[in-house]
């Protein structure tokens, strides 16, 4: 499916909210919630870039403020924090 630029800031932004794909393809009044799931399962697909970059956006900010928590010296913050560079570590 082709989409406009419109289109794909609204996938960005409902994305960014955490938004189930399903609820993102009624919100946009889009014909069909399956070839939205698709498009954005295909690699290279505009969707799924503006799908991940909301997704990113917001998970940043989560880390930016578990990482606030962690150096207040939450336990639990803490301890994701030290999950979270685990993981990347081993993406390396």
């Amino acid at each position: 499916m082709e989409y406009t630029k419109e289109q794909l800031q609204k996938i960005e932004e409902l994305a960014s909210t955490l938004t189930p794909i399903p609820e993102i393809s009624v919100l946009m009044g889009l014909a069909s919630e399956d070839m939205l799931a698709l498009d954005i399962a295909t690699h290279g697909n505009p969707a799924r870039m503006a799908y991940l970059r909301g997704m990113a956006a917001t998970a940043k900010e989560l880390r930016e403020k578990n990482l606030e928590l962690a150096m207040a010296c939450s336990p639990s913050a803490m301890e994701q924090c030290f999950r979270d560079i685990q993981e990347m570590t081993l993406s390396l």
